[in-house]
């Protein structure tokens, strides 16, 4: 018999919910209802957004299964990593994973969900990107849903610096949020180069648009300065996520 996750979040509300990824199957545990279980928090309490699948988590994983070479046989460090969708497909791929977040009980949800896929858990790393204590580098860093809160951009912007390795990409995605754009602008402005893509996810009530970013730093520019044109004026429209 499977072990149920030692989390904190009732588990009446998760529900296993089957993920096809260009015809790979993924059995996640997470939120089953966000609207019932958001009436039913008390006023005061932190929302569990580590136990929800979002679609740039989905849209990422596509990216990452059509492109395999960009993981395998590389050190990944997932940041974020929530139910640890994205850290499960680069490793299925052949990369070496570390998931990272800063809630113990996403790091609990994303090792029961390996087990769930048959899969040995990825190391894991429980840290706040505003108290970054890890010295590692990784060749490939992944990320989805970062994005959204810009008082978190700047410690971020640390994170990426000081965690990717020399050569190393940075694999964001975001559902089109003005913040993420904003994001975007502000690695641009820290001396990365980016290239953007975009794909629709399925989702309810209607399909959403995802934003996905490459992201290096660019040869003899630090990853904490320098300057570049806006991104989100000159290179696309900006939408409200």
């Amino acid at each position: 018999m499977r072990t149920q996750p030692q989390i904190s979040l009732p588990l009446e509300w998760l529900a296993e919910e089957r993920v096809f990824i260009a015809g790979h199957e993924f059995r996640l545990l997470v939120v089953r209802n966000m609207g019932a279980l958001l009436a039913a928090l008390p006023g005061d309490a932190e929302i569990p957004y580590w136990a929800i699948l979002w679609e740039s988590a989905v849209a990422l994983a596509q990216w990452l299964v059509e492109h395999p070479e960009w993981v395998r046989g590389k050190r990944v460090l997932e940041l974020g990593a929530g139910v640890g969708l994205c850290g499960l497909v680069a490793q299925v791929l052949g990369a070496q994973v570390v998931q990272s977040d800063y809630q113990p009980d996403a790091l609990a949800l994303c090792a029961y969900n390996a087990r769930l896929n048959n899969m040995e858990p990825p190391a894991q790393l429980l840290m706040d990107w505003r108290d970054w204590q890890h010295n590692e580098q990784y060749e490939v860093i992944l990320g989805s849903d970062l994005m959204y809160d810009r008082a978190l951009h700047a410690p971020l912007l640390t994170v990426l610096g000081r965690a990717l390795g020399p050569a190393g990409v940075a694999l964001l995605a975001d559902p089109w949020r003005d913040a993420g754009w904003e994001f975007a602008d502000k690695l641009l402005a820290s001396g990365w180069q980016l290239t953007l893509d975009s794909r629709v996810v399925s989702a309810q009530p209607q399909p959403r648009e995802v934003l996905l970013i490459q992201g290096v730093i660019r040869s003899g520019l630090p990853a904490t300065g320098g300057a570049a044109p806006a991104l989100s004026a000159g290179h696309a429209p900006c939408r409200r996520g």
